[in-house]
């Protein structure tokens, strides 16, 4: 294993997490990734493992195949188990894909959700809300999915559900590890729900429809603007430093 497998490792946490042992180590491994203390591309190899969380290479192994079905670890075929990357281009096509789920969704939501639905929905933001006053940025996120779950369950299409389920794993990592540097305010990432809230509520499937696209849009807006930001910085360094001072 070279160092840097073995260093990534290293950055494993025991985290207390309720559940048998087997469920325990794959939170504590999969909060390890999500988290970005194990790095993508990283070689997860059993008896490191094993040692580093006290528990046998079963355990382990078990572990390991739950996170390969989330998707966030991968088999090589003879080279062992690797963190999944996430590129850039692939969580675009993924946000894409939610974006035509989460729109279609909405609007069946739309149909069948009942006042107690509604209001679960408002309890979520209002929760939301909280984690962010309480700086509570994992928690933030839990709350965020779930509100975008519920919008897909309130469909009453068990479709939707197992075409929105296998996205879960790969949006919660890319929130874990993009959105602290573009919402350094919690209270504005949790407001970015509220527009949405009010057409479900409006019972607006065209608004409601529209704002999910906005809302999922909204991330790569912000990225985008980073880039060019970061891309004018270096040119404007690049043409002062090309500047010769007159003799």
């Amino acid at each position: 294993m070279s160092r840097e497998s073995a260093s990534s490792q290293k950055r494993v946490k025991r985290n207390v997490f309720s559940g048998s042992l087997p469920k325990q180590v794959y939170h504590q491994l999969r909060m390890s990734i999500l988290r970005g203390e194990i790095a993508p591309n990283t070689k997860l190899v059993e008896l490191t493992l094993a040692e580093q969380t006290g528990t046998s290479q079963g355990t382990i192994r078990d572990a390991l195949q739950r996170l390969e079905r989330d998707g966030l670890v991968e088999r090589r075929e003879h080279r062992g188990t690797y963190v999944t990357d996430l590129p850039t281009d692939e969580m675009q096509e993924v946000f894409a894909i939610r974006g035509m789920i989460e729109a279609y969704a909405v609007r069946r939501a739309i149909r069948f959700a009942t006042a107690a639905d509604l209001q679960h929905m408002e309890h979520l933001h209002g929760a939301m809300s909280l984690a962010a006053q309480q700086d509570n940025f994992e928690e933030l996120v839990e709350l965020d999915l779930e509100f975008h779950r519920t919008i897909c369950e309130m469909a009453q299409s068990h479709l939707l559900l197992n075409a929105w389920g296998p996205l879960y794993s790969s949006i919660q990592r890319f929130i874990y590890q993009t959105h602290p540097r573009y919402f350094s305010n919690l209270q504005e990432l949790a407001d970015t729900h509220l527009p949405l809230l009010n057409a479900l509520q409006q019972r607006d499937a065209d608004r409601a429809a529209e704002l999910v696209h906005g809302h999922l849009r909204l991330i790569w807006t912000l990225i985008d603007d980073a880039a060019r930001k970061a891309d004018q910085t270096k040119s404007d360094k690049s043409h002062q430093s090309s500047v010769i001072d007159p003799i």
